[in-house]
């Protein structure tokens, strides 16, 4: 009985890796789907950081910029509700 337990659980440890991988990618997909306001902030103070060292165009900035402000508003927007 011990070694059939046993077995199961050496068996079971690939699957219970790949749920833990999984869930690990989910939620790292979530940060980029759904960040939080420090996030979009700190997203903020790179792009800033690129555009002063001139590693992005201004109208590159811009762009990113309002996505972020987009994805601001739209944290403000769930908060209210």
């Amino acid at each position: 009985m011990v070694l059939i337990s046993a077995l199961g659980e050496i068996l079971a440890a690939p699957v219970k890796l790949g749920i833990k991988l999984l869930e690990a990618i989910r939620d790292e997909a979530d940060k980029e789907l759904y960040p939080d306001e420090s996030q979009i902030k700190e997203k903020l103070i790179e792009l800033q950081t690129l555009l002063e060292s001139g590693q992005m165009t201004e109208r590159e900035y811009e762009a990113q910029e309002e996505k972020l402000i987009e994805q601001w508003r739209r944290i403000q927007k769930g908060k209210e509700a």
